[in-house]
């Protein structure tokens, strides 16, 4: 059985004397978490399971909101969130997946294969 911990972790660079860097699958959802909610329209994050909201108070469990698959060096991500009612849902689900795809580009080198939306609720801004 492969160790649960090697599973969480995951390659993202070397350095000079080529010593590893690895990122916890945390990392990603933490990064993941604090770009989403600041897009315009987006309410709040919501637990996959039971799609409750997720408060700013809550962000270390944003993991709870996301699904991640990896591969090698790429990462397919699926979000469950509210959007704040007068949005546009294709609107701001695009700007998601874009802020999404530059972020783990830029801070983690990852490229992002799919990024996949679903609205848990419309909620009163």
């Amino acid at each position: 059985m492969e160790n649960e911990s090697a599973k969480s972790m995951h390659k993202v660079g070397e350095t000079e004397g080529n010593a590893s860097i690895f990122a916890t699958d945390n990392v990603f959802s933490t990064i993941i978490g604090l770009t989403v909610s600041e897009v315009s329209g987006v309410h709040s994050l919501a637990d996959w399971s039971t799609q409750e909201a997720l408060t700013k108070q809550s962000q270390r469990t944003f993991s709870r909101c996301m699904k991640l698959d990896f591969a090698e060096h790429e990462v397919d991500v699926s979000l469950c969130l509210n959007i704040a009612f007068g949005f546009t849902v294709p609107e701001v689900a695009a700007s998601v997946q874009h802020k999404v795809d530059a972020v783990i580009s830029d801070m983690i080198g990852y490229t992002v294969g799919q990024i996949n939306i679903t609205i848990a609720d419309v909620v009163m801004a």
